[in-house]
């Protein structure tokens, strides 16, 4: 069962390069086309943020009409902010979470001693987790947030359902609104699901994480049974001693790109939070509206905050693990060997990042924090 959960996700994350570096295009025999076809999705993200731009240097005519105002901001964030993580991820990480990946894809199949039957019980439980999540992620948020464009083609009377109007076609022209309603839609989703899409991405590595951190507690738990330490405690030691030096190394080989990823979503996050918040500023029926925006955003807060927890709480449920063991009924040079291994639980897995340290449930009031202080502050000057 976790070999079929893992293809599952195995495909996903394939299929994921595969979109963004746009591979499903076929080659031709024009390597300038070959080489550019990857930057398509950048590209379409790029107009959008041309657009948005555009509209609020030179299209909107007056800051009354808050929804517009926000919607525009928060548009224009999202979209620098997708482009910016599309190439951190497929320029600059895309070979050390494949080579990730396979090792993962290593493990499930291994048939190492005490290791192998906690793997098949605990990879499985947390791989399914992950597609049930991923699921979750992309239909709840990747197409809930199509209630935002909806909102604003009510607003501009079936015309702008993002408010800006496409430069070059005139309001004349029968092209016009189909032009805009249908064209809108499109870049608007494009980046709904590019940024839900990697969320889910990095949820996919965290599990797997957890799932075979766990399948290393389970097999620790040897070590408080007196029969079992007397006939197998090298062998035990050995195994938990190998496995938890290799996961260490797999994480530790993505941290930077974790690092980064917090790094830019966290701080976009914010921004939304911050600029969402000016819909309170006028007592109008957009609040409703307000709330569902903010609501989204503190989802996918959500989505990033908790996954650190998870790793954080399985590092440290090893280390507990190894405290109650019954080392001192093992010889005394199982016990040095043993001490190297205490030495080295120390070292945990830890999602970090600038500004916010250590990625966990607290990270949420971190950055509710920092948004309420900010909007606060904008409040005050602007308006």
């Amino acid at each position: 069962m976790s070999a079929v959960a893992h293809e599952k996700l195995k495909k996903y994350i394939i299929f994921y390069f595969k979109v963004n570096k746009t591979e499903f295009v076929p080659p031709t025999r024009y390597s300038v086309i070959n080489k550019g076809k990857k930057f398509l999705l950048p590209f379409l993200h790029g107009l959008m943020v041309v657009f948005s731009v555009w509209h609020l240097l030179f299209q909107m005519k007056s800051l009354e009409n808050i929804l517009e105002l926000t919607f525009s901001i928060n548009f224009t964030i999202a979209g620098i902010q997708t482009i910016v993580t599309i190439f951190t991820f497929n320029e600059f990480s895309s070979k050390k979470l494949m080579k990730t990946l396979k090792y993962f894809d290593n493990i499930i199949v291994s048939k190492e001693d005490f290791i192998a039957k906690t793997r098949r019980i605990y990879l499985r439980k947390n791989l399914k987790l992950a597609w049930i999540f991923v699921r979750l992620i992309i239909y709840g948020l990747g197409f809930g947030c199509l209630i935002f464009p909806t909102v604003g083609l009510f607003q501009t009377n079936f015309t702008l359902p993002m408010y800006y109007s496409i430069p070059g076609i005139p309001a004349s022209s029968i092209f016009y609104k189909p032009v805009n309603c249908f064209g809108q839609y499109f870049l608007f989703h494009i980046l709904c699901l590019s940024i839900v899409s990697v969320d889910a991405f990095i949820l996919i590595f965290i599990f797997y994480f957890r799932g075979e951190f766990y399948s290393i507690i389970s097999v620790a738990t040897h070590l408080s049974d007196e029969t079992t330490i007397q006939a197998n405690a090298v062998k035990i030691l050995r195994t938990i001693y190998k496995a938890h030096r290799n996961i260490l190394q797999e994480f530790f080989a993505i941290y930077d790109v974790l690092w980064h990823f917090y790094c830019q979503k966290f701080f976009g996050i914010c921004l939304y939070l911050c600029s969402s918040l000016f819909i309170f500023s006028k007592l109008t029926n957009s609040i409703i509206v307000g709330i569902f925006l903010i609501a989204v955003v503190l989802v996918q807060l959500v989505v990033l905050s908790l996954p650190g927890q998870l790793i954080e709480n399985c590092s440290n449920e090893f280390q507990q693990t190894l405290y109650m063991s019954l080392w001192y009924k093992m010889p005394i040079r199982d016990q040095k060997n043993f001490l190297f291994l205490m030495v080295g639980a120390q070292r945990q897995i830890q999602a970090r990042t600038l500004g916010i340290g250590k990625v966990s449930v607290y990270t949420l009031v971190q950055v509710i924090k920092t948004a309420i202080s900010y909007a606060a502050f904008m409040f005050a000057v602007l308006l």
